[in-house]
């Protein structure tokens, strides 16, 4: 069997998993609801923006971390929103997993220096 066939095979596999499925029902829900799909866009939006700034190592100002936090509290109390939120972090850790899984497998091939862990800095 080829490398893309097996690719294909996970692919396949991810798609007819609990987390696959549970995720889209739950993103399903959420399209149909526009307050909290806006609120959902919302919140992931401003996530997105201090995700961006800690990997820039920019500072984050309290406000928007509880801004962030703010939202986060008035999503959980709907559960369709709760339900959407937590199907989206299974699927995204089971990606993650499944990332790290082949990138410890493949180590060998990233460029000379980076193997040890031995990143270059980011300039900001």
């Amino acid at each position: 069997m080829s490398i893309y066939e097996t690719a294909q095979q996970l692919a396949q596999q991810i798609k007819e998993s609990d987390e696959y499925r549970d995720f889209i029902v739950a993103k399903e829900l959420m399209k149909a609801d526009e307050g909290q799909y806006k609120m959902i866009r919302d919140f992931q939006m401003k996530q997105f923006e201090i995700q961006q700034a800690q990997l820039f190592q920019l500072d984050i100002s309290q406000g928007k971390q509880q801004e962030l936090e703010r939202l986060y509290s008035l999503l959980s109390l709907n559960p369709a929103a709760r339900e959407y939120l937590e199907a989206e972090f299974r699927i995204s850790r089971m990606i993650n997993d499944v990332q790290k899984i082949i990138g410890e497998a493949i180590i060998d091939v990233l460029p000379l220096g980076f193997e040890d862990n031995d990143q270059p800095q980011i300039l900001a």
